[in-house]
C-alpha cells in the first residue's frame, strides 16, 4: 500500500512537470503574436558633440555664418566642383534629400570646397544653378582653406584633413537643430543616403534634436 502511494505521488510529480513545460512547445498564442509584432520605435541617434561656429562665404560672395542655420536640420559635405570621380555621385545622392524636403523649411544642406581656388563664389553659383538647387535651401561655401580645413578636423566635423583636394571626405554629417553633430553616412551609397533621410525624419519627430 505504501509503495502503490509512492508510486502515486510520483505520476502525478511527472503530470506537473510535464504541464509545466509544454507551454514552451506549443505556437504562440494570438496574445504572444501581438506581442512579436509591436513596432519599436528607433533609438535616439548618438550625439558626437557640437560643432564649432564657422564663417565662411556662399555663392552670393555673401558671408555665411554657421550661426544662420541655429535651429535647423542640416548635412554637410566637402567636395569641389572640378572632381569627376566621387563628387558628382555624392552631389546626385544629396539631390535626391534636397528634393525630397522641399516644403520643409527645417532641413538645410552645405557643401564645401575644398579647392577654395578654383571653386570662386561665380563658380559655385554656376554648379548650384546647373544642378537645379535651391540656394536658399542647399548652401555652397568657400573660403580661407586653414578655415576649412579646421572645419573638416577633429574640432569640427572630424572627417580627416585631406592632403589634396582630390582626397577629401565621402561623407555626409548630419547636424541637429543644436548644432550637434549626430551621425555619418557613405555619401556614394544611395542607400546610406536613404538611411539618412530616415534618421532626418527621426529628428523632425523629435523637434530638430
Amino acid at each position: 500500500m505504501h509503495s502503490r502511494r509512492i508510486a502515486l505521488i510520483a505520476i502525478l510529480a511527472a503530470i506537473l512537470v510535464a504541464l509545466s513545460i509544454t507551454p514552451m512547445f506549443l505556437k504562440p498564442t494570438a496574445a504572444v503574436k501581438s506581442n512579436l509584432n509591436v513596432q519599436v520605435e528607433p533609438e535616439s541617434l548618438y550625439d558626437v558633440g557640437a560643432l564649432p561656429d564657422f564663417t565662411l562665404t556662399d555663392a552670393t560672395g555673401e558671408k555665411f555664418s554657421g550661426a544662420a542655420l541655429a535651429g535647423k536640420i542640416w548635412v554637410a559635405d566637402l567636395f569641389l566642383t572640378s572632381c569627376q570621380g566621387a563628387c558628382p555621385v555624392m552631389t546626385k545622392n544629396l539631390k535626391i534629400l534636397h528634393d525630397k524636403y522641399a516644403g520643409n523649411d527645417q532641413v538645410r544642406f552645405v557643401s564645401i570646397s575644398v579647392d577654395p581656388d578654383t571653386d570662386t563664389p561665380a563658380v559655385l553659383a554656376e554648379y548650384q544653378k546647373s544642378h537645379a538647387i535651391d540656394p536658399n535651401r542647399w548652401h555652397f561655401l568657400t573660403g580661407p582653406i586653414e578655415d576649412i580645413h579646421r572645419l573638416a578636423s577633429e574640432e569640427g566635423f572630424k572627417v580627416g584633413v585631406p592632403e589634396t583636394p582630390m582626397a577629401h571626405s565621402q561623407r555626409f554629417v548630419l547636424i541637429d537643430a543644436k548644432g550637434h553633430i549626430r551621425g555619418y553616412y557613405d555619401g556614394m551609397d544611395e542607400a546610406d543616403a536613404l538611411r539618412l533621410g530616415a534618421d532626418i525624419d527621426t529628428l523632425l519627430k523629435q523637434g530638430g534634436a
